[in-house]
């Protein structure tokens, strides 16, 4: 049986991931998790131990040959997970998103782990255009933590082998609802303003293009990827689905058509240069068993019901710790409980 180590298990995606593999009989007694636990603001879900490990420690620091029992396989989430975090903690992204990665890679494969998954992201294509962006198109990042992803499966490449396999999941944007729900991701922010304020406000001009993939979609992609077997040593592969690809004025209007009575304002006529849509096919061709399935008007009402319920925390939900990542951590270096712009976790 697999032993899978999920670096990240208490995040956004993470929380999803561990409650969809613990409900597979294979896997149930054979997860286990590092995580920093930063995040915990607004976590709902109550975890079932894991059948080894549950530790609370910074990806910098881990040792995996101190990790027992070894595993099999390693999912990398940790991560500065968007770009305005990025652009503020520049070093720490550089930091988690790709030197930690490297390293623990490299230490995996140095004590004979099979498989190395790591969560990219679609972010790396930048500025395309209208084009759809295949896997072996050139890279644009435009920002640190977009550099960082690039920078991570570069690296990774070379240093995977028959014997040491990496996967390099191309995320589309993640979006729908979590057990570690963040509000700072598009999808999610449209979705709160209509609850909150009855309107869906843009702040850009909506023409850019983005690939969106729910959470649980994204679970399920992991989970074909710990059990895909490949002839090669490397593989990148764009995760997401073609009805997903939206321009951010299609999205905020298919959101408002759902939710009732919600007008839409766009507060910056600026176009946002991140614009990119993404060719799914590999994806398809490889994966046909573990293709998205949630349905868009499903994955709005859910959120929708749950914030709704939520809606006595919701004001200024956009510069809240509890709703949006670069608040949490504003905050919690205000409270002395990270040390300065490297976030690094006190003993406080």
């Amino acid at each position: 049986m697999k032993k899978i180590l999920i670096i990240g298990h208490k995040g956004y995606v993470g929380t999803v991931l561990t409650k969809h593999l613990i409900k597979i009989k294979k896997y149930r007694k054979s997860i286990y998790g590092i995580d920093t636990n930063l995040y915990k603001l607004n976590k709902y879900s109550k975890f079932k131990k894991f059948s080894f490990l549950d530790l609370n420690a910074d990806c910098r620091n881990i040792d995996l040959s101190k990790i027992n029992p070894k595993p099999d396989v390693i999912i990398f989430l940790a991560a500065v997970s968007n770009d305005p975090m990025g652009k503020k903690f520049r070093r720490a992204t550089k930091d988690i998103n790709f030197l930690s990665c490297l390293r623990l890679a490299k230490a995996a494969k140095k004590i004979n782990i099979k498989k190395f998954i790591f969560a990219s992201s679609c972010s790396m294509y930048g500025a395309s255009g209208n084009s759809l962006k295949k896997e072996n198109d050139i890279l644009q990042p435009l920002t640190d933590y977009a550099k960082s992803k690039v920078s991570a499966e570069k690296e990774l490449k070379k240093i995977s082998t028959k014997d040491f396999k990496i996967i390099s999941l191309r995320f589309a944007t993640a979006a729908g609802l979590s057990d570690n729900l963040r509000l700072d991701l598009v999808f999610n922010d449209f979705v709160a303003n209509a609850v909150l304020n009855k309107e869906i406000e843009l702040l850009s001009s909506g023409t850019a293009w983005r690939p969106l993939i729910h959470v649980n979609d994204m679970a399920k992609a992991i989970k074909w990827a710990i059990e895909y077997n490949f002839n090669k040593d490397f593989l990148s592969v764009n995760i997401g689905s073609d009805k997903w690809n939206f321009r951010i004025i299609d999205l905020a209007k298919r959101i408002s058509n759902i939710i009732k009575g919600v007008k839409l304002k766009i507060s910056d006529s600026n176009v946002d240069k991140r614009s990119y849509r993404v060719n799914f096919k590999l994806f398809k061709k490889i994966a046909p068993k573990h293709q998205p399935t949630m349905k868009f008007k499903h994955a709005v009402k859910e959120l929708e019901f749950f914030l709704k319920k939520e809606s006595y925390s919701l004001k200024n939900f956009r510069s809240s710790p509890k709703w949006s990542r670069l608040s949490c951590l504003n905050h919690l270096i205000k409270k002395k409980k990270l040390n300065d712009k490297l976030f690094w976790i006190t003993n406080k």
